[in-house]
Parts: C-alpha cells; structure tokens; sequence
C-alpha cells in the first residue's frame, strides 16, 4: 500500500512539472493583465458542503494574471472565515484555455489546495492537488459546459459539473441565471456517498463603474447527498472587482 501510495505521487509530481513546463512557454509573447476580486459571502458553500460549519459568513479575496492570447492564467484565491473560527483556506491555480473551433472552448488546469489554519499544516492532511479539465460548448443554447475535477489526496475521486447560463435583459440591466448540476465519488473517507452532490440555481447581475465592477449575487442549493449535507442551502455575495 505504501509503495502504491509512492508511485502515485510520482505520477503526480511528473504530471505537475510537465504541466508547468507547458503552460511558460507561451509566456514570452503574452501580454500580462491583472485583476482582483475581492467577495463577501453570506456562508461558504463549495459542491454542496457547508464548509465553515454553522452557516458563517467568509471573505474571498482573489487575485488572477491572464497571459493575454496564450492563453494561461494563475489565479490566488482564499477564503477567510468572519465569524466563530480561524478557518483559512488558501488555493493556488493554474489554467489554460484553448479555443478549438469557433463554438468550442477547451479548458484545463491544476489547483493546489491548502489549509493553513490547520494543525497540521503543510502535511499531506491540509494540502491536496486537483486537475480539471472541461469543454464549453458556446452555440449551443444556454452555453453547456462539461468539467471534470480530480483530487489526488484529500478528496481522492472525481467530481463532475454540467453548467448552464442564460442572460436576460430587465429594466435596462443584464441578469446572469446559472444552473450548476454536479456528481461526486470524492471524499470517501469521510463517508461521502458516490452519486448526485449539489444542484445549484445563481442569480447576478454587473454595476460597472470603469475599472471597478460590483456583482451582487443570490444562490440556492439543492444538496439530495445527505452525507454531504443535511439541508439545503441559500447564500448571497458581493463581489467588488478591479481591472489593473
């Protein structure tokens, strides 16, 4: 078991060198941009989870470099809880996005997860790495994107989103309407069981002041995995994001 153990996390190692080594070598010819978000939400829901436990609220702050036409992207993205808990999150993420024909967009990426407000921090208890990798389909009514998310440690399984959106035009403003329907073998060890994780409804709409745009948002959650979570949830944000 142990040496299994071993070999897998050569595997992954290599996986996370070659990815790296890919995604810089379109860097020289990429024009950097840069911007921020910084988002308060009412509880911190993630793929049905209640993960601050008694539904307290979080600060998201976030932090993302687009290489311009390469495609590739980094982001850094934490989650701070505001109430009753030193809970930290802290996710590192790299990404890459390839337009394959005019409707068809190709996505990828690799996410470090860390939880530095852990005992244990940095051991293997508080650290996972994830790969996803997903397909938008653009001239396909309500824009369906397909993405897969595989978690080698903590979550040690697969999660899988079907995603749709549709914009509306009400009383001169764009509403945003997304459905999120996910499935989950991950988290095994917590007794999580395999099938349907989070059916999620979101609504938002954009308040563009130049650089700065505010995005309020109201989201609903259907959780039918009581091992995920015992209730539904409903939660609302604010985003504030600036463009350097």
């Amino acid at each position: 078991m142990l040496v299994t153990k071993r070999i897998k996390r050569k595997i992954i190692d290599k996986i996370l060198v070659g990815s790296i080594l890919f995604f810089f070598a379109p860097l020289a010819h990429s024009q950097i941009e840069m911007g921020s978000t910084l988002t308060l939400v009412s509880r911190y829901i993630w793929r049905g989870f209640d993960t601050i436990p008694n539904n307290k609220p979080a600060l998201q702050p976030s932090l993302i470099l687009n290489l311009g036409k390469s495609g590739l992207w980094f982001n850094l993205w934490s989650a701070i809880a505001l109430a009753d808990t030193d809970f930290v999150e802290l996710d590192f993420i790299v990404g890459y996005d390839k337009v394959l024909s005019k409707h068809v967009t190709l996505s990828g990426g690799i996410g470090y997860f860390t939880f530095p407000s852990y005992p244990s921090y940095p051991d293997k208890s508080s650290t996972s790495p994830e790969i996803y990798l997903g397909t938008t389909f653009s001239s396909i009514p309500l824009s369906p994107r397909l993405t897969g998310y595989y978690d080698f440690n903590l979550g040690d399984g697969l999660y899988a989103t079907l995603n749709l959106q549709k914009s509306f035009l009400l009383g001169g403003k764009v509403l945003c309407t997304t459905f999120l329907l996910g499935y989950t073998t991950q988290y095994k060890d917590i007794v999580v069981d395999h099938g349907l994780s989070d059916i999620c409804f979101g609504l938002s709409t954009d308040f563009v002041f130049k650089r700065l745009t505010l995005t309020p948002c109201l989201n609903y959650v259907i959780v039918p995995n009581e091992t995920i979570n015992q209730e539904n949830e409903i939660w609302g944000g604010l985003s504030i994001n600036y463009d350097f």
